[in-house]
């Protein structure tokens, strides 16, 4: 990639990552954000670009908050989760190099992203606004991670190239290194991989957020071929997570054992271009909540303490197809996608031999769908893009039971939650249509006007429809509250649509966006009415369990990215979003919505070296959901309070390959507390539980990038 004096991939921003826009003098305007570690000034204005890794990040779903609508939900250091416009988990659709990956365990301690270091994060794109059907299901935003790789040459002599990237981080005493080291030529490419991450407690003002620490370790190979019109790609990468903290959920990681493999193949026949995949994941993982954490005592309180430790599994095999050829004045899309995917989950406790949950057993989630997408362009001036998908969903499980005493017995109320769970019909079949259409106009050479509409569709998860006991898991939501599935939930059907502008010019850029979704069959805890499901709760000190239930929500809000260049050496970039999220059935706010927020950066770069000052501003969130956090007496349910952000940073390259970052993000030691993190569960330290986890203090970062 041709580097420039707009290269400002080490220009670090905020308190964990660096952002800069990128002023082109002829930009091409695209509609998605791009995270990459190096900046080409062919790329639009509309991105956002700015790095992954030189100040340190350990979770890139961090990134997130740098986006235009974007912020990130903040379980733990290595489990935070993608948020775009007020959705979240597995409402988003996050890819890692193409691939869907199964989360391991029912509380998502690890999301898509967990399984990508940043020392290894190649480029990261978000699509903003309505993502097109090729992407995939998903009624959220649309996220694609690629990891770092070996790259063909233009030659038949072999090469030997690579990088490393290191960083050390005073907040929580932690480091990361990885890198790649790659042998190709124009045939053949070989490369191995490696990153470790490590960090002990992160630092806040009144002291550490206890439970914190993290441990990872990443590794894998790879291999690529290309011969005329053909190639191929196969990937593998093993992942140890050790023990690592999500003080805001009820237990933390003992161990994450992951592989990943991947193959792809893209070939041209008949002038259609060809691109086949086949994914395949397996995860073992571990949890408990006494290695990381005083143990806690809620099952006969004054009594002996709970250990409770859950082992769980799960798989994932992922085939893809499609197609493309040129059509009229466009192209023509079309593909199919299948995947099978496979759960379990069990809760023991190590003191008491007999006790067990079966939480999850054999749970089948597959998917087969089929799409159609064009791009068009009608006019000079106007382009279009059509597509439909539809997608079968088949879900079941198996029979699950549970022994909670020394005698071997189950409550009469847990007896009858498992028996009624064992009779009923769980097998569940749905039909889902997605579809989008988006109009493009080129109103001048400066301005483009798009407006675009979409029904998207999302069927529930297995866990809220196959929850059979009112537990706290529900894939990190981090709320306190126990909940439990309902079989029969109906698929959630969103319809959205939205007007953006892109004014450009050598010197500024303005990219806003408004929008308006509603979503019916949404899928939420709302206070169970059961008997037996209440009285199970009260025996965990639980006397408001939720029931995952369909409801009637909105979103609508506005968010924008801008950027004025004064001159070849100073520039000023921003980013505003704005999201509400609201029940339509009832008077309530929905779940952990980002309150407005907005970043200013002004940049100063020479050839050689560059200086960052920013400034975050967060307003004040008072829109609390009623339903899932007023109604919980064990957490904090107020309002969270505005706060403003110091960071500063510089970057110097003394050479063409080596790149030297520091900086001090938090600069003012600012005590403050991030909307979207959980409610903490962790007894030790100083944070009492129940009460959001703060943000966190002052960190003195340095970091090194080396390339050959």
């Amino acid at each position: 990639m041709c580097k420039s004096k707009y290269f400002i991939a080490g220009t670090i921003f905020s308190a964990i990552f660096n952002v800069s826009p990128v002023l082109a003098d002829h930009p091409e305007v695209l509609s998605d954000v791009t995270v990459s570690g190096e900046v080409d000034t062919g790329f639009s204005p509309t991105h956002i670009q700015f790095d992954a890794m030189r100040s340190g990040v350990s979770d890139i779903s961090e990134l997130m908050s740098k986006v235009p609508g974007g912020s990130f939900n903040n379980n733990g250091p290595l489990s935070g989760q993608t948020q775009y416009r007020g959705m979240f988990g597995t409402r988003m659709n996050v890819r890692v190099d193409g691939m869907y990956l199964n989360s391991g365990g029912p509380n998502w301690m690890d999301p898509p992203l967990h399984y990508l270091p940043a020392t290894l994060l190649e480029s990261m794109e978000v699509s903003r606004g309505i993502a097109p059907v090729s992407s995939g299901t998903g009624i959220g935003g649309y996220v694609k991670a690629n990891t770092k790789s070996s790259q063909f040459t233009s030659s038949d002599e072999f090469e030997f190239h690579g990088d490393i990237q290191t960083s050390i981080h005073s907040v929580d005493d932690g480091y990361n290194l990885g890198g790649v080291l790659a042998y190709s030529n124009n045939k053949h490419r070989f490369h191995i991989l490696g990153a470790r991450d490590e960090a002990d407690d992160i630092d806040f003002g009144d002291g550490e957020i206890n439970g914190t620490e993290h441990e990872r370790d990443n590794y894998g190979f790879g291999y690529g071929f290309q011969q005329g019109q053909q190639e191929l790609a196969l990937n593998f990468r093993h992942q140890d997570t050790g023990r690592s903290g999500n003080p805001s959920l009820p237990l933390d990681i003992v161990f994450l054992d992951t592989e990943l493999f991947n193959a792809k193949y893209n070939t041209k026949w008949n002038n259609i271009n060809i691109e086949t995949s086949i994914n395949y994941t397996d995860v073992g993982h571990q949890m408990d909540n006494f290695t990381l954490r005083p143990v806690p005592d809620f099952f006969t309180p004054g009594g002996t303490t709970d250990r409770r430790l859950v082992n769980a599994t799960s798989d994932s095999l992922v085939y893809a197809l499609k197609g493309t050829l040129a059509i009229a004045k466009g192209n023509l899309t079309v593909g199919f996608d299948t995947s099978f995917n496979q759960h379990d989950s069990t809760v023991l406790d190590p003191v008491q031999a007999s006790f067990f949950v079966t939480n999850f057993n054999n749970v089948q989630n597959d998917t087969y769908s089929f799409f159609a997408e064009t791009k068009q362009q009608l006019t000079e001036r106007t382009g279009i893009e059509l597509g439909v998908r539809y997608t079968r969903v088949e879900m079941d499980a198996d029979d699950v039971d549970a022994i909670v005493s020394p005698a071997g017995t189950l409550p009469a109320a847990a007896t009858t939650l498992r028996n009624t769970f064992n009779s009923s019909d769980r097998s569940q079949e749905d039909n889902n249509v997605d579809w989008v259409a988006e109009l493009n106009y080129d109103a001048n050479d400066h301005l483009t006007v798009e407006l675009g509409v979409a029904r998207k569709t999302r069927s529930p998860y297995y866990l809220e429809r196959y929850l059979w006991i009112p537990l706290e898991v529900n894939a990190g939501l981090g709320d306190s509250n126990g909940y439990v599935g309902d079989v029969n939930l109906d698929p959630e059907v969103s319809h959205q649509i939205e007007l953006g502008l892109d004014w450009h010019h050598h010197h500024y850029y303005v990219a806003p966006r408004v929008y308006y979704r509603t979503v019916d069959d949404y899928i939420q805890g709302t206070a169970s009415t059961n008997a037996a499901v209440i009285g199970v709760g009260t025996l965990n000190s639980e006397t408001t369990p939720l029931v995952f239930t369909n409801v009637e929500a909105e979103f609508y809000g506005a968010d924008a990215n801008w950027g004025y260049s004064f001159n070849e050496r100073w520039r000023l970039d921003g980013v505003i979003s704005y999201v509400q999220g609201k029940r339509r059935d009832i008077d309530d706010n929905l779940y952990r919505i980002a309150p407005l927020n907005t970043t200013l950066a002004l940049t100063h770069e020479r050839a050689t070296w560059s200086t960052t000052v920013e400034g975050i501003f967060i307003a004040e969130q008072h829109d609390i959901s009623d339903t899932i956090v007023t109604s919980e007496s064990r957490t904090n349910n107020d309002s969270t309070p505005g706060y403003v952000l110091m960071n500063i940073s510089g970057k110097w390259s003394p050479t063409h390959d080596l790149t030297l970052n520091a900086g001090v993000s938090n600069l003012l030691d600012k005590n403050y507390t991030n909307h979207l993190s959980g409610f903490n569960r962790n007894s030790g330290g100083v944070i009492p539980v129940g009460n959001r986890l703060p943000g966190q203090g002052r960190n003195v970062f340095a970091t090194v990038s080396y390339e050959w």
